[in-house]
């Protein structure tokens, strides 16, 4: 063997043990594990950077673990780096709640920044009540305070959907959800995903299928009571599961006060809730209750932008008894007057009013209500 080549095969030697050296002598890198939503093995992952709040975002996210403590006993709380967070001991079921900032924009155009937070609750399993997460968009009014605030569920052990994936392209928020195999009972491989994109625009947060393929998107008025005295508060929102938009009001006048609600995508979900004072003998009196019923309902198809709506129910009742069945003889409609009693309210008898007028049929169930489905199911499927 020649010179050259035995010190080409001890240099070769030499420079493998140097790579086998480096690589032995690498930085460790530390793993943390991150809890998953749906009860799977957790992933080990990189530990990630701290992240340390201006002093204006810590004031707004200590203000929000604050209003999560309350009144409450806490065992521990950290404010010094992002995700801030409390723990409760909650009686020997512990859990935690933590706040922290998922996206921040001035997503009304007003001069302010506003925050998207992702807020954490997590207990210890994944069927836990207090197992949770959900993303909230606070449209601020100062550097603290925020004048509206719309939420997204992500996660609950019995939400309708769980959110896979969650991203911002632009000014949207984009997801990916999935149906919560608990709700509906199915295996991994049948459970059904959809992609959806939200956007805050006129006032409000929207999906933007919302807007496009739903009928209620199209009314021209975004209130229920008409322009009268006596309504106290107007909120629209967003509904956390189907992502349709959400009106609610308060009517209150001496000692009459409802709650007001309509929803729904190309379906029209109404309801109004509200409580009566009654004398002992009349408490029990299906005379009076049916006419209280009818006076209810005559006053809300006066004073609301739904008197078709409200119209068909009170003709019903004219000619028929009122005794708590949800009544779907019309059609394209389904309404009901519960009328009901409660021990802890003395004297007083709640009246709920729920109106539904189905134009389309093919949207009963939540999932069906989130894809916007228009069409009837393969026969081998339920809707």
């Amino acid at each position: 063997m020649t010179c050259k080549s035995t010190c080409f095969q001890s240099k070769k030697i030499i420079l493998l043990a140097f790579i086998l050296l480096a690589f032995s002598c690498k930085k460790e890198v530390k793993a943390v594990h991150k809890k998953s939503t749906k009860d799977t093995v957790s992933a080990v992952e990189p530990e990630e950077e701290k992240i340390i709040p201006t002093e204006i975002e810590g004031n707004f996210l200590k203000r929000l673990l604050d209003e999560e403590i309350g009144e409450q006993k806490y065992k521990e709380m950290q404010i010094n780096e992002s995700p801030y967070y409390v723990s409760f001991a909650n009686d020997g079921d512990p859990y935690t709640v933590s706040f922290s900032i998922y996206e921040k924009a001035d997503f009304n155009n007003d001069g302010i920044i506003d925050y998207v937070i992702l807020r954490s609750s997590e207990g210890m399993l994944g069927g836990n009540a207090n197992t949770n997460n959900d993303f909230i968009f606070y449209i601020m009014k100062d550097e603290i305070k925020e004048k509206e605030s719309h939420s997204i569920l992500g996660y609950a052990p019995f939400s309708y959907n769980i959110i896979d994936e969650a991203n911002f392209v632009g000014n949207k928020f984009k997801i990916k959800v999935t149906q919560n195999f608990r709700t509906y009972s199915s295996s991994v491989e049948n459970l059904k995903t959809a992609s959806l994109s939200f956007i805050y625009k006129n006032g409000n947060l929207y999906e933007e299928s919302y807007l496009s393929k739903c009928k209620l998107a199209k009314l021209k008025s975004k209130t229920i009571f008409n322009d009268i005295p006596g309504v106290e508060k107007r909120t629209r929102s967003i509904e956390m599961h189907n992502y349709t938009e959400t009106i609610k009001e308060i009517y209150k006048k001496n000692d009459t006060l409802i709650n007001a609600s309509v929803g729904g995508c190309d379906n029209l979900i109404l309801e109004f809730n509200t409580f009566y004072k009654v004398e002992p003998d009349k408490i029990n009196d299906t005379e009076f209750k049916k006419e209280t019923a009818l006076q209810l309902l005559e006053f809300l198809a006066k004073n609301t932008q739904f008197s078709k709506e409200i119209n068909v129910a009170i003709s019903y009742y004219q000619n028929n008894p009122l005794d708590n069945e949800y009544i779907e003889k019309i059609k394209g409609y389904g309404f009901r007057v519960l009328i009901d009693k409660d021990d802890d309210r003395k004297g007083q008898l709640r009246f709920l009013v729920q109106i539904d007028k189905i134009d389309n049929p093919y949207q009963k169930e939540n999932w069906e209500i989130t894809t916007r489905n228009k069409t009837a199911p393969p026969d081998n499927e339920d809707y």
